[in-house]
């Protein structure tokens, strides 16, 4: 077995996760792949190959929203405020925020919530997220948000007059690559995720809300993310699917040195490292691990992650579905660690 065949073996036999897919790459091309598992244990079981497409869950954030940012920059002001392109944030709460704010985590949106139970789709989504009471001033602090990215997605759509779908795979997707898609649709290819919405049912009740549409069967061939899901599939928070490979392809324009500035820390002086939709390795919640400062990555609540290291023109991919058929109470970042230590070793 190579030494990914034996991490993933190593992790499916402890639980972490039922099956995934591990990759190693560069500017060049790549170097380690290995695949692992099931894609689907419910209602029928499906083994992993190293072409099943991942729900990324939140590496769409960087992969979408973040390479957008670059194929629209210097066009797009990070400094202007959301007002520039939706008047009804001209009057919020949220006095100072920028674009660059939400995209570094900084704006005082809270962590989550669940816009679905107060209107769903787009236009209800922008009224609820301008009426949430803020969590902290802009810049005050880094709050990893969703909602900062739901929004986000809204502003990239009106910059670049096209739906985000649209919009990434003529600028993004077709340009690396990458056959990388939202709304792949249930097929054998297609690992799947929760059964049932649970993890969103209790957050939802715990926040003293309702709502009366929640999912009952297999998440499976749509996103996760049931902010995403009730927007049409298509968010720049969530919903992106891909294989390892589409991962790389990805990533492998970020190690060019002239996006250095989009992924230095921005937050220096706050609780955790943040680039422009990128995680740095400082901070708690990141997953770094035996890299040098400049490397970046994200990571996705599915099980997903991608880290690059500039320095060493390394990408490492880590695509599993951790919660399917359900949420397992593990220390997930953990799992990853154990995987970049591995290949950075």
């Amino acid at each position: 077995m190579t030494r990914l065949e034996e991490l993933l073996a190593g992790e499916i036999e402890k639980g972490s996760f039922p099956g995934g897919v591990a990759l190693v790459g560069g500017v060049e091309g790549v170097t380690d792949l290995a695949a692992a598992g099931f894609a689907v244990r419910d209602p029928e079981e499906i083994a992993v190959s190293v072409d099943t497409l991942y729900d990324l869950a939140s590496l769409t954030k960087p992969l979408v929203c973040g390479a957008l940012v670059a194929a629209a920059l210097p066009a797009l002001d990070l400094k202007s405020s959301p007002a520039r392109y939706l008047p009804e944030w001209k009057a919020t709460r949220y006095d100072g925020i920028t674009l660059e704010s939400l995209l570094t985590h900084t704006s005082g949106l809270p962590a989550w919530y669940p816009l679905y139970a107060r209107g769903e789709g787009a236009a209800a989504y922008r009224r609820t997220l301008g009426s949430i009471e803020p969590e902290a001033k802009p810049g005050e602090r880094v709050i990893y948000s969703d909602l900062n990215f739901l929004l986000f997605g809204d502003l990239l759509e009106l910059h670049l007059s096209a739906p985000l779908d649209t919009a990434f795979a003529k600028l993004v997707g077709q340009p690396a690559g990458s056959a990388a898609a939202f709304l792949p649709g249930r097929s054998p290819r297609v690992a799947a995720t929760e059964r049932g919405d649970v993890t969103e049912r209790r957050m939802t009740a715990e926040m003293g809300l309702s709502y009366p549409r929640f999912r009952d069967g297999v998440v499976w061939g749509e996103v996760h993310d049931g902010n995403a899901f009730r927007r049409g599939g298509v968010a720049g928070n969530a919903g992106l699917f891909a294989s390892a490979r589409d991962v790389w392809s990805l990533a492998r324009p970020w190690l060019d040195p002239a996006r250095a500035e989009m992924t230095r820390d921005r937050t220096g002086e706050l609780s955790e490292a943040r680039g422009l939709a990128w995680q740095g390795g400082r901070g708690a919640g990141s997953a770094a691990a035996s890299m040098p400062a400049s490397a970046f990555g994200h990571t996705g609540f599915t099980g997903t992650s991608v880290w690059v290291d500039p320095e060493a023109g390394r990408i490492a991919v880590l695509l599993t579905n951790r919660i399917h058929p359900q949420a397992r109470p593990i220390d997930f970042n953990g799992v990853r660690k154990r995987f970049h230590e591995a290949v950075w070793s």
